[in-house]
Formats: C-alpha cells, structure tokens, sequence
C-alpha cells in the first residue's frame, strides 16, 4: 500500500478517518493526502456572485484543512488539498484516480459527510460505487499505533476467495498475521417458536461445524505457502452478537469482499456487508470483488 486518499470533514466523523489514517501510515512508508471537498462553484453565467461564492468556499476549505493539519501533528509523508467537485463522493474518487492511490479512507459510515455543505453519506455512497478499496473506522475510533492483524470475512461462497487472496496480500505486504473469520446470526424467533430451543440449538452446531470446514479448507489451501493462518467462528442472535463473539484486538483491520457491479470492478455492498460494516467494532476494509 502506498497511497491513501483520506476525507476529512469537521465533525466526529473526519477525526476518526484522520486517526486510521494515521494508523495505517504506522505500519510503513505510506504517502496520505488528506482532502477536503466543496461544491464547484456555479460557472460563468453570474461571474459577481460566483467569485464572492468561490471565495468563501475557499475560505472554509482552508480553515479545515488548518485543523486536519493540526490534528495530524507530526505524522509524515502527508499532504493536504482542496477538491472541488459536484459531490463529496465524486471529488474522492477524482483525487484517488489522479494520485493513482490504492486507498479511500473515510469516517464512520452512519452520517459523517466529507464537506459540511454536501447533503447525504459520502462515507456511504463511496461504499456503494468506489473503484478502489475504501476503508472506514469505527465511530469512537481514536486510532492504534499500527495496524497489527488482518482478519477477513469469509462468506464460503466460490467468490470469497478472491477476498481472501486480496487479505492474503495486503497481510503478507504488512507483514501482518491473517485470520479467516465467519459470522452466523441465530434467527432466534424465527426458529425457536417453530422447532424448539433444542433443535435450534442442533442447527447452530450443525451450521458451524460446516463453517469450521470451509474455513480450514481455506487455511490449507494457504498453509501451503507457508503463511500462517488462524480461523475464527463468531455466533449471535444479531450481527453485533455475531461480530463481537470474535475476539478483536488493537489494531485489527477487518476485510470483507463486495459484489461486482455490472461489468465494472466497483464497490458494491450487499445487506450482510453493510450490517457487518455497521456492527464492526474495528475498522473495515471493502475491497471490490474480482469475480
């Protein structure tokens, strides 16, 4: 990984992109342009009012970028710009296409925007259009010294491979452990009223016995380059349950496979991505999906 596109807003959101950022960059030589996006301003057609417009935007964007410069301290390797764009989203994915980064980091997910004058989750409708990984932290996220784990969500399906094989990768470039990790939600209602606690209670083992091969089936498909590769089963009555029952520790990044939109390689979260998203207590890497 060599450079990171990070979106800065101010508000909690923005800190919390600024501390992965930071946490990221720990890990190694890794180049941060931290970017503030404002609208473009409106064009020729009424040149008074848009200069006084462009002005201010301006203004704004510099005052922002003082405090991510102020927040960031002595961390290395940074720069700061302002990008103007019809939408925080597109001014990302413009910045990320000229630097050639292989990152966009962004706050959490639940209602930051990146430039306080755009409406909506930029955070959000990046995770649903990006063509490149877009990691995001946590709310409450203060940042780790360094990334110290990469876990990978496994789904089992033919697809998720090529998940793995990413994690795989960027774990080995960290020099980083990797860990295989599945979630499974207990329809607690759904089940028990119909066959019983004790029957559901069979399908849960039955359920995760079948994880437990799948994922070993992946571990010894790794072993084989000699990389080593730990397995974790998380098991809940709701995603939060299922996530926090894998132990997670300082510096975990966890990684989770999107699907292919169209013909394009580009983020695009299903439901079970999205609420492990919302659910994870560490940061989460998204990475389009390759097949």
């Amino acid at each position: 990984m060599k450079t990171c596109i990070v979106g800065f807003t101010q508000d909690a959101g923005g800190r919390e992109a600024l501390a992965l950022a930071r946490t990221i960059a720990g890990g190694g030589n890794v180049a941060l342009v931290v970017c503030v996006v404002t609208p473009e301003s409106w064009g020729p057609t009424s040149l008074g009012v848009d200069v006084q417009y462009s002005r201010f935007l301006e203004e704004q964007a510099k005052g922002l970028l003082d405090e991510a410069r102020a927040l960031m301290g002595d961390t290395p390797n940074v720069r700061y710009e302002h990008v103007a764009a019809s939408s925080a989203s597109v001014g990302l994915t413009q910045a990320a296409e000229r630097e050639r980064a292989d990152l966009i980091v962004l706050g959490y997910a639940g209602g930051s925007s990146v430039g306080r004058l755009f409406l909506g989750s930029a955070t959000e409708e990046l995770l649903h259009s990006a063509s490149r990984p877009v990691a995001t932290a946590p709310p409450g996220f203060a940042g780790a010294a360094a990334l110290t784990r990469v876990t990978v969500g496994f789904s089992g399906g033919e697809s998720a491979h090529g998940t793995v094989l990413h994690a795989l990768g960027l774990a080995g470039a960290l020099g980083l452990p990797l860990r295989l990790a599945t979630f499974t939600v207990r329809e607690r209602l759904g089940y028990a009223a119909r066959v019983g606690p004790d029957a559901e209670q069979s399908m849960v083992e039955r359920q995760t016995a079948q994880s437990q091969a799948a994922l070993d089936a992946v571990r010894s498909q790794i072993s084989v380059t000699g990389y080593p590769v730990e397995t974790a089963i998380g098991v809940g009555t709701d995603w939060d349950q299922a996530i926090a029952a894998v132990n997670w520790q300082e510096g975990d990044l966890l990684v989770l496979g999107s699907s292919r939109l169209g013909v394009l390689q580009r983020v695009f979260l299903g439901s079970t991505a999205t609420k492990i998203v919302r659910a994870s207590p560490v940061p989460v890497l998204v990475i389009p999906r390759q097949g």
